[in-house]
């Protein structure tokens, strides 16, 4: 994780050394994120903050965290978020003024907490590279509407998705 996290910040750097337009930008949102994995699922929900930075027009780098607000239960055991982050390459395209397609490439670690009455409970943290596509609705220059999505887990029989709704606003 500290190789890309390395990686992304020169990345950043260097495209911004070359004379790219920079932009700051913040979102909030809300993630209905889905958890599936032997022969179960679990529905949980997150609220999510991003802070971005434009490098280029077509090019933003993104650092994600998010908590959960919405847990589910398998059988009598409750399942909950805790906390997720990710780092992310963030290629776009504006497809007209006010509406912007982009894709998002980067890391996500997340930690779940299981717990029943009677049992003690267990957490587990780990992360995987992630992948997703979305768009952005612009009312003005510099605040927007955005909707995504994200798989943010895949490995050992286990995927992760999530879908996002939030609003946003450059600086």
């Amino acid at each position: 994780m500290k190789f890309v996290i390395k990686t992304a910040a020169i990345a950043a750097l260097a495209l911004a050394a070359a004379g790219a337009q920079a932009q700051l930008y913040g979102e909030l949102g809300y993630s209905a994120l889905d958890v599936e994995g032997a022969g179960s699922s679990v529905d949980l929900g997150a609220l999510s903050g991003t802070i971005g930075y434009g490098v280029h027009e077509n090019l933003a780098v993104e650092g994600m965290l998010a908590f959960g607000v919405q847990d589910d239960k398998i059988g009598g055991a409750k399942v909950e978020l805790e906390h997720s982050y990710g780092l992310f390459a963030k290629p776009r395209i504006m497809l007209s003024p006010n509406f912007e397609l982009f894709g998002r490439l980067g890391y996500v670690e997340s930690k779940l907490k299981a717990s029943a009455p009677g049992y003690r409970s267990l957490t587990d943290t780990d992360g995987d590279w992630a992948y997703g596509l979305g768009g952005n609705y612009y009312f003005d220059r510099n605040s927007y509407v955005s909707a995504n999505y994200l798989r943010f887990y895949d490995k050992d029989n286990i995927k992760g998705d999530g879908i996002t709704i939030g609003v946003g606003m450059k600086f």
